[in-house]
């Protein structure tokens, strides 16, 4: 999915994994939480094996989610591992399904009704041998 070789997620790596009912508020004091008119989102940031590109999956009205994160103990620095598999399908009603698994085994799988998209290229200031030191 999206793309393949250098553009594409395979053995990408997952940087962060936010879910909440206020990822675009700022508790600064300026403005209310308003209660009870959030609605819950996630945001998944990947970086391709190559680390070249940045992908960001930006999902709104998430009604599920189902995980099963774990690291990888095999692992010197005990990590998720590679992604092995992404999927998005259609799920019942107006909502889509976005399911991630990983080498380690670990699994994400999100429900949710809008999705927004994006991948940055990354212009890297290292060779590429040194994300193996």
């Amino acid at each position: 999915m999206y793309g393949r070789d250098e553009y594409g997620l395979h053995d990408a790596r997952l940087l962060s994994f936010r879910i909440g009912d206020g990822l675009d508020y700022k508790p600064d004091g300026s403005s209310p939480f308003r209660l009870n008119h959030q609605r819950t989102a996630a945001i998944l940031e990947l970086l391709n094996y190559e680390q070249s590109f940045h992908y960001t999956f930006d999902l709104r009205r998430v009604s599920r989610v189902q995980s099963d994160l774990f690291s990888y103990e095999e692992s010197i620095s005990e990590d998720l591992g590679d992604l092995y598999l992404l999927e998005l399908t259609a799920s019942e009603g107006k909502k889509l399904q976005l399911g991630f698994l990983f080498a380690s085994g670990a699994s994400l799988v999100l429900e949710f009704r809008r999705q927004v998209f994006r991948r940055r290229r990354i212009k890297r200031k290292y060779q590429p041998g040194e994300m193996y030191s």
